[in-house]
């Protein structure tokens, strides 16, 4: 039991000082309830902290198969466990790709060894080449969480328009990369720096009206970018205000939604150091005034979820000069402690609405039956301190990579447990061994 905690869970109306219990993986009673049938249970006190639904991140990358010198999935979900998220999302750019079910079914083995819930995309297009789609029914059969071609756009507006379709057809999100990368500027070279982004999400959001998809926008990092999103759910309520009005030929809705990570809210442009490898992303740090844009984004609804990124790196490939450095951040062990301190506390968006961006909205984007506190859902739950004071160190990392743009910044708050099916998987910072297995079943 969980005795005296602040349990806060905008998703099913929950704020208050209770206490909650935990039997057979799943949450067995709240409150006095909790209190009553009680007896024999280890009782944790949790007076002054925070309990929420488990974290949920829809956008990381364990690196396996092909770069485990990076990061594994157990190392990477060590590394969540840590910062406090009970349930990730991977990414399919391995190598190879996870464009077969082959390779998704090796990725399901790998994640058998991990201490949080591991979900796995897989590939849009095969080697993510951006011309023939992958096996979308077996994949979605075989256990796929959406599909993305992660860091590389999907170009042909005909090719993002049938994926589109054929996800929504096994109710699944694409969750495109609008991005500019190696291979799009080989293609079009002559396109304007930074721009890709704008239009490609612009293009994606509308074939998603027309096709009545689930379309979720990875790391949003422009604030022309936002305003397309948030023109396309003035649309879609639009049109469910109206029933009058239908967004596709069929009737169908669309399901828009979007993320951005905590360094797209908190790093501009201007505080890379010149040619510093370390600061290098994909997509790039902005301006300044994107990032406040984007930080009013999140604040109003346009953007639905905090997502990390994490992307870990070695050492060597983060000291080449800004051009030939590997792009990207870890994150996962930072994310709760970033968000607290610059956006909570300076008011940019209250404690309800930082659950409500790091566990209801990306439980619900994905429909998991995660992100709640109610009875007989399952027990994942973070405990953060609201008033614990640190400061980013990545040695102490639990990942194996340490490429963060965030080392010696001064926080407060941070997650003190975290419990995945009614495991604690990790509680003051230790992550104890012989806890991987089999964890009560997630999906809606």
């Amino acid at each position: 039991m969980l005795k005296g905690g602040r349990l806060l869970d905008p998703c099913v109306g929950v704020d208050a000082v209770s206490d909650l219990l935990i039997r057979g993986g799943r949450i067995a009673a709240l409150g006095d309830e909790a209190r009553q049938i009680s007896v024999g249970a280890e009782t944790i006190p949790a007076r002054g902290l925070l309990i929420c639904p488990g974290l949920v991140d829809l956008h990381v990358h364990f690196r396996e198969p092909g770069f485990e010198q990076k990061e594994t999935i157990e190392s990477g979900s060590r590394a969540a466990a840590a910062g406090g998220f009970t349930s990730v999302v991977c990414e399919p750019n391995t190598s190879p790709p996870i464009d077969s079910v082959e390779v998704l079914e090796k990725v399901k083995t790998g994640a058998s060894q991990a201490v949080v819930r591991v979900f796995v995309k897989c590939c849009i297009t095969a080697g993510q080449a951006g011309e023939e789609l992958t096996d979308f029914a077996a994949l979605a059969k075989a256990g796929a969480a959406a599909f993305s071609d992660d860091g590389e756009p999907i170009l042909k507006a005909d090719v993002m328009r049938e994926a589109l379709v054929k996800a929504r057809d096994h109710g699944l999100p694409v969750t495109p990369h609008c991005e500019e990368s190696v291979r799009s500027r080989a293609l079009d070279p002559a396109s304007e720096p930074f721009r890709r982004e704008p239009e490609l999400v612009q293009r994606d959001v509308a074939l998603a009206v027309e096709t009545g998809a689930r379309l979720h926008i990875s790391h949003v990092s422009t604030a022309e970018a936002a305003q397309h999103v948030e023109k396309a759910k003035a649309k879609s309520a639009e049109s469910s205000a109206r029933p009058s009005i239908r967004l596709t030929s069929g009737g169908l809705r669309a399901s828009i939604s979007a993320e951005v990570a905590p360094h797209h809210l908190l790093l501009s442009i201007q505080d890379v150091p010149p040619g510093d490898g370390a600061f290098k992303v994909n997509p790039p740090l902005r301006s300044r005034a994107d990032v406040e844009a984007l930080k009013k984004a999140l604040a109003d609804g346009t953007l639905d979820c905090v997502a990390t990124d994490h992307a870990p790196q070695t050492a060597a490939d983060k000291a080449l000069p800004y051009d030939e450095a590997a792009p990207g951040f870890v994150g996962l062990e930072t994310a709760v402690g970033l968000m607290l301190t610059h956006l909570v506390r300076p008011g940019i968006i209250s404690e309800s609405k930082f659950v409500e961006l790091m566990s209801c909205n990306p439980a619900r984007i994905l429909g998991l039956r995660a992100g709640r506190l109610e009875v007989g859902a399952p027990a994942d739950i973070t405990v953060i301190d609201p008033q614990a004071k640190w400061t980013v160190d990545p040695d102490s990392f639990a990942s194996k990579s340490r490429n963060t743009p965030f080392a010696g910044w001064r926080l407060v708050g941070k997650p003190v447990m975290t419990i995945v099916g009614g495991r604690i998987v990790m509680r003051d910072g230790f992550i104890p061994m012989g806890i991987e297995g089999r964890i009560v079943e997630a999906r809606a």
